[in-house]
């Protein structure tokens, strides 16, 4: 039987190797977001949660700063046969919380979890650059 930590650990590498360059060069690890993942409707399972820290890692210096995160899939049957997916998120920054609801127009539901989860943090993405780029024009102008 499989220990439930070689899992995680084993999630961790999967994560790190999608920040690896081809190349081969040396890189430093992206430490790991304090997320909780989520569950609804359906049983927790390893690749989601995979998919999910693959995501934060991919969003690097974006949620660099974030003091904590929530992120929950939903399986819904929506009067079909197979379930479809929606996953809404809150990622709480220091200048205040990014939330992804189900009421998100780039976040419909979808009938693979997988698409679910990265519609939902492409949409956070935009949320994110969107309040970075409004946090900088904010800044005064630097004048020599």
């Amino acid at each position: 039987m499989e220990n439930p930590t070689d899992s995680i650990d084993d999630a961790r590498a999967a994560t790190l190797a999608l920040d690896s360059p081809r190349s081969g060069a040396s890189v430093v690890p992206i430490p790991p977001r304090p997320c909780q993942i989520i569950f609804e409707g359906f049983p927790a399972s390893e690749p989601p949660r995979v998919e999910v820290r693959a995501w934060l890692a991919r969003l690097g210096a974006l949620t660099a700063p974030m003091i904590r995160g929530e992120v929950a899939i939903e399986a819904v049957n929506q009067g079909r046969t197979e379930p479809r997916y929606r996953v809404r998120m809150e990622l709480v920054m220091p200048a205040g919380p990014v939330r992804v609801g189900l009421d998100h127009p780039a976040n419909l539901p979808h009938e693979d979890v997988y698409v679910a989860i990265r519609n939902a943090f492409r949409a956070a993405r935009r949320e994110l650059e969107a309040r970075l780029g409004a946090e900088a024009a904010a800044l005064p102008e630097v004048t020599q």
